[in-house]
């Protein structure tokens, strides 16, 4: 995630208020996006499991002051049909 002007000016009162160097700081802010980040990438869903065997993956992650963010089982299946579709073509 690249920070925009508001985040940037964020983080530079945060690192003021705490002592810290802006770039340490920066850093704390951007970790919880690229953990979400990098274990999405790890997660695979192959074509056609059962409603059950998706709901048996572990795919949600909940960020205190976000919120939940989760896989549903309507999306899975819509992802499948454009793969399939462009896979035809």
């Amino acid at each position: 995630m690249k920070a925009n002007r508001v985040d940037e000016i964020k983080i530079k009162e945060l690192a003021k208020k705490y002592k810290m160097d802006p770039e340490i700081v920066k850093k704390i802010v951007q970790a919880p996006y690229d953990f979400i980040h990098k274990k999405t990438k790890e997660i695979t869903f192959e074509d056609g499991i059962s409603r059950e065997e998706f709901d048996s993956i572990k795919k949600n992650f909940n960020l205190p002051g976000i919120g939940k963010l989760y896989a549903s089982f309507f999306s899975y299946e819509e992802i499948c049909k454009k793969r399939r579709k462009k896979l035809g073509s």
